[in-house]
């Protein structure tokens, strides 16, 4: 059977799968597990420890969009208009101008 994001988790045969534990602490996730967990490259993997010492893996695979409602939303202190930034880098000029004329 071939495991991929569109398996339906109801397919995948249960069964004991392992992996192991490099020297490093890493390991390869079974593909099957990796489909079931819905785990992609670059996903966040929860472990949980559970009361019983048993661990719950758990995927999390949020991108930027996904969060950005969470952060908060900051106004500048003193807004500035397009005008004013305009006029600000136009004085600028000119005293750099000056400075460099003197």
């Amino acid at each position: 059977m071939r495991f991929d994001e569109n398996t339906e988790s109801s397919k995948i045969p249960y069964m004991t799968y392992s992996s192991t534990l490099t020297s490093k602490n890493q390991t390869t996730l079974p593909k099957p597990i990796a489909t079931l967990l819905g785990a992609k490259p670059s996903s966040i993997l929860a472990y949980e420890v559970l009361e019983n010492g048993k661990v719950l893996l758990t995927a999390k695979s949020l991108t930027f969009k996904d969060i950005i409602d969470t952060f908060p939303k900051k106004k500048p202190i003193n807004p500035v208009s397009i005008e004013d930034m305009k006029e600000a880098v136009a004085q600028g000029a000119v005293r750099r101008f000056k400075k460099a004329v003197k």
